[in-house]
C-alpha cells in the first residue's frame, strides 16, 4: 500500500503547484489590467497565451491522471498489486513528470512531437497497469 503513496503524491503535488501558479499568473495580468477581472467568471475574450497555457496545464491534471488515482486506488483496495504494477505507476509518473516540464515552456515555440511522445508512453504505461489490474482481479 505504501508503495504507492509517493508516486500519488508527486502527481498530487503538481497539481499543487500548477494550480497556484495559476493564481499567481491569473492575479498578475489581472492586476496589471491585461484580463478583466469579469473575464474569469467563465473565461471568455482574449487571454494571454501563457495565461491560456497554463491554465491548459492545470486542465490537463484533472484528466488522465484521474484514472491513475483510481488505479492506484483500486490496487491498494483489492491488494492485488505486484512489483510490476509498482513499476508501472513510477513509469506513468515519470513520464508525465517529463511532460510536466514540457509544459512549463512557451507552447507556441515548441516542437509538439517530443511533448506528444511523451504523454502517448505515460498513457501506455497506464493502459498497460488498467489491464493488468482486470487480468489480476479476473483470473487470479
Amino acid at each position: 500500500m505504501m508503495e504507492f503513496l509517493l508516486p500519488i503524491s508527486i502527481i498530487v503535488f503538481l497539481n499543487l503547484f500548477l494550480t497556484f501558479r495559476l493564481l499567481y499568473m491569473a492575479t498578475g495580468y489581472a492586476q496589471s489590467k491585461d484580463v478583466r477581472l469579469s473575464q474569469y467568471r467563465i473565461y471568455e475574450g482574449d487571454f494571454p497565451v501563457r495565461l491560456r497555457s497554463a491554465r491548459q496545464q492545470f486542465q490537463n491534471m484533472f484528466e488522465i491522471p484521474i484514472l491513475f488515482y483510481l488505479l492506484c486506488l483500486l490496487n491498494i483496495f483489492f491488494n492485488n498489486y505486484n512489483q510490476l504494477d509498482i513499476i508501472l505507476c513510477w513509469c506513468f509518473v515519470v513520464f508525465r513528470v517529463i511532460h510536466f516540464f514540457i509544459r512549463l515552456q512557451n507552447q507556441k515555440k515548441i516542437n509538439i512531437i517530443p511533448r506528444t511522445l511523451v504523454f502517448i508512453t505515460s498513457l501506455i504505461f497506464l493502459t498497460i497497469g488498467w489491464i493488468k489490474l482486470l487480468i489480476n482481479s479476473f483470473v487470479i
